[in-house]
């Protein structure tokens, strides 16, 4: 009988470890350096380090939500510079997902009215990025002149 007991409960502790891990690392990712990875090509000038209150009052996160972040937005006026790494707490990725891409919609709204004094500005904007892997969520807006599809390579490859 104990050895019954013992066999069910180590089958259930693998069952659990299996799950847990089931088809993402995003448990093993370093927020920081992700975000690292992302800033190095998005170049983000005059960097500004994310809050926790920037995330509640700017970008409309709810604080249980999130496990752990990291980022930095531009400092500069009227140019587009932010990388803000999520790793959500588990079940909540869609939602922090859902509330960057509304933060982005919205500075793309912005954006629109000053498009002809800041056409680059709204264009990286406009091209802004929120990739969601796992519980991981990443927000990247390049500063002008970046190529997005090294924006997708770093995020791809730091994620990975």
């Amino acid at each position: 009988m104990k050895r019954m007991i013992s066999v069910l409960l180590t089958i259930s502790l693998l069952a659990a470890f299996l799950l847990t891990g089931c088809g993402d690392n995003s448990a093993n990712i370093n927020v920081n350096d992700v975000a690292d990875a992302v800033k190095a090509i998005a170049k983000v000038e005059n960097p500004l380090e994310i809050s926790e209150d920037d995330l509640i009052y700017e970008f409309g996160l709810d604080m249980e939500k999130i496990a752990e972040f990291s980022g930095q937005k531009t400092g500069v006026a009227n140019t587009a510079g932010l990388v803000l790494v999520i790793k959500a707490n588990a079940g909540s990725a869609q939602d922090v997902k859902d509330a960057l891409e509304a933060y982005k919609n919205g500075l793309v709204a912005v954006s629109e009215n000053y498009q002809s004094d800041f056409p680059e500005a709204y264009k990286q904007v406009s091209d802004g990025r929120v990739v969601m892997k796992g519980d991981c969520v990443v927000l990247a807006i390049a500063a002008a002149g970046v190529d997005y599809a090294e924006i997708d390579t770093a995020i791809d490859e730091a994620l990975k």
